[in-house]
């Protein structure tokens, strides 16, 4: 059996990967932003400030996963 030949990323995976640091530190952003502000806003604003951090890190973990895949060439090979 060959083995299947992986190539470099592509820039649309680079670009996804960076987004996603991106992500990740926004997630952390909202994490020190709620626990610094918890004691100041309503419970409708924590909420909400949550749910954006969560969002946020979703966002992250699905595009580092898209930006760590491993995608084979799919052409045939021109014989």
């Amino acid at each position: 059996m060959q083995e299947v030949q992986h190539l470099p990323k592509r820039l649309w995976q680079k670009i996804t990967a960076i987004m996603a640091k991106v992500s990740f530190a926004c997630t952390a952003i909202g994490i020190v932003l709620t626990l610094i502000y918890s004691g100041d806003v309503n419970e409708a604003n924590k909420a909400s400030m949550g749910a954006i951090t969560f969002i946020s890190f979703a966002i992250g973990v699905v595009l580092h996963a898209i930006g760590s895949t491993s995608i084979p060439s799919l052409k045939p090979d021109q014989d």
